[in-house]
């Protein structure tokens, strides 16, 4: 692995299944290629086929990434919600527990042992957090062929001398979901305000103790957590078993707002940053004037938006993404997907002005509206298909640069791939190990097509594709990675 021509993905999940496969203990390290177990009925049939852009196997274990040549990789540590974990009361009825989590085993890849510890825990998000960091933490060093290895990097310097090390990856922690301090759940929601004020002001001291404390965390993901509303995030028709609706679009709670200052102040540690991904858009609005009052308040301490693994919805603005409902009307007959999970234009000149980050993500189903897909999956010359997969990817980049009309524009574009997270995958892509596919077939397109050429603003293809895929991550890392 070349210490200069390599790549970064500033999200995804190799530990995801491996430390997920067994319980009291996980029986796999993240090195391992993990195929999604299957129990054959009619209940599992019928998902394996409706969820078949989805990969059964481990997108982004620690062997992939070496031969995908991604150096750094920013790694979610993710306690799974209840909300995956307690399908709806009419499907769990007709077909019963077991058969539910035969599914939830084949989707998830999380075996019936540690499904069934997780559905009779309570309270167990910190638990599991501070667990599933033990995991990777100790895994640390050589891969069973002692071929390679990998280290968490605790700072910027520190990174830069895993770098050094030939076959070393440098991995960066991140939390996906804040419901991961100890929160969204029966228990917490039972307990007073001071409670649980006390109980998250004590968990995150403790995480920000930890050797390696995480480098930033989304404050929402799919299910509701006390602290503020997410979007809509669970397509059809995985949305008819479990429920998202509780808190869904809602804004910031005082939970949330003293979850914020806990985690970005210095008293407690080091600043943890904030993922705006899967905040709904009422706490986005909240969460970027919030952060426009600190930034032009203590232009010296800025604090950049990160938004880690996104799409485009081509909308100017964050009112014009929620003026529809979030359905599959929404996006039919869009090229892109304008879901609100999506980011507007009006939010993109938001992280630029920040100095923030934006990741795409290779989902084709948050890149693209359903027409758009249709169309591709339609295509059967590979040439072809090539081509248009690229042309979509890159549509979602251009509109990013087009909100904000300027070259810098082109210093806040990053991969944030979210292999392993569940997502239906772009089909020519499908794990970490076509990274170097991706870099190609991307110059090779703007240097055939001139695609939107008045927007490279005197880059070439090739730099373009250096920016997005390693330079802006590391400038990133850099200025924020401390």
């Amino acid at each position: 692995m070349s210490m200069h021509n390599f790549y970064v993905d500033i999200h995804c999940h190799p530990n995801l299944k491996a430390f997920n496969s067994g319980h009291p203990e996980p029986v796999r390290n993240m090195w391992e290629r993990i195929e999604h177990p299957y129990t054959d009925n009619a209940l599992t049939r019928l998902f394996r086929r409706k969820s078949n852009a989805i990969a059964k196997y481990s997108q982004s274990n620690l062997y992939t990434l070496t031969k995908g040549g991604v150096r750094v990789a920013i790694i979610s540590l993710y306690p799974i919600e209840k909300g995956f974990l307690q399908f709806r009361r009419v499907p769990h009825a007709i077909f019963g527990g077991e058969t539910v989590n035969d599914v939830l085993e084949h989707i998830m890849a999380v075996r019936k042992d540690r499904l069934v510890a997780l559905q009779q825990q309570e309270n167990h998000y910190f638990h599991e957090l501070v667990r599933e960091y033990e995991y990777v933490k100790n895994g640390q060093g050589k891969s069973p062929d002692n071929r390679y290895e990998y280290s968490i990097a605790d700072n910027y310097a520190h990174l830069q001398e895993i770098l050094r090390k030939p076959d070393t990856i440098a991995l960066i922690l991140s939390v996906e979901g804040a419901h991961a301090l100890g929160c969204g759940n029966r228990v917490t929601e039972n307990m007073t305000p001071d409670q649980l004020i006390e109980d998250l002001t004590r968990n995150i001291a403790s995480m920000k103790r930890w050797h390696h404390p995480p480098f930033f965390i989304n404050l929402a993901h799919h299910f509701w957590n006390q602290l503020c509303g997410h979007a809509p995030s669970i397509p059809f028709p995985f949305n008819q078993l479990v429920n998202q609706n509780k808190g869904m679009n809602e804004g910031i709670t005082q939970y949330g707002w003293h979850v914020l200052h806990e985690l970005l102040g210095r008293h407690n540690g080091k600043r943890i940053l904030i993922d705006i991904k899967h905040m709904s858009v009422a706490a986005r609005l909240q969460y970027y004037e919030y952060i426009r009052k600190h930034n032009r308040l203590n232009p010296r301490d800025k604090i950049p938006v990160i938004a880690s693994h996104v799409g485009l919805n081509g909308y100017e603005t964050m009112k014009e993404s929620i003026e529809k409902r979030d359905s599959n009307r929404k996006s039919r007959n869009s090229y892109l997907h304008r879901r609100s999970i999506n980011l507007s234009d009006e939010e993109v000149r938001i992280i630029h002005a920040s100095g923030g980050l934006l990741g795409i993500m290779m989902d084709k189903g948050n890149l693209a509206g359903i027409k758009t897909l249709q169309y591709l999956s339609s295509i059967h010359d590979e040439e072809k298909k090539k081509e248009e997969w690229c042309r979509l990817i890159w549509t979602n980049i251009f509109q990013a640069i087009k909100a904000v009309k300027q070259r810098s524009a082109w210093d806040i574009i990053a991969i944030g791939t979210d292999y392993d997270g569940g997502i239906s995958h772009v089909d020519l892509y499908q794990s970490a190990e076509n990274m170097g596919d991706l870099e190609k077939d991307l110059i090779t397109y703007l240097d055939k097509t001139k695609f939107h050429r008045e927007l490279w603003y005197g880059y070439h293809p090739d730099e373009l594709v250096a920016k997005i895929m390693r330079e802006n991550s590391i400038g990133f890392l850099k200025a924020h990675f401390q």
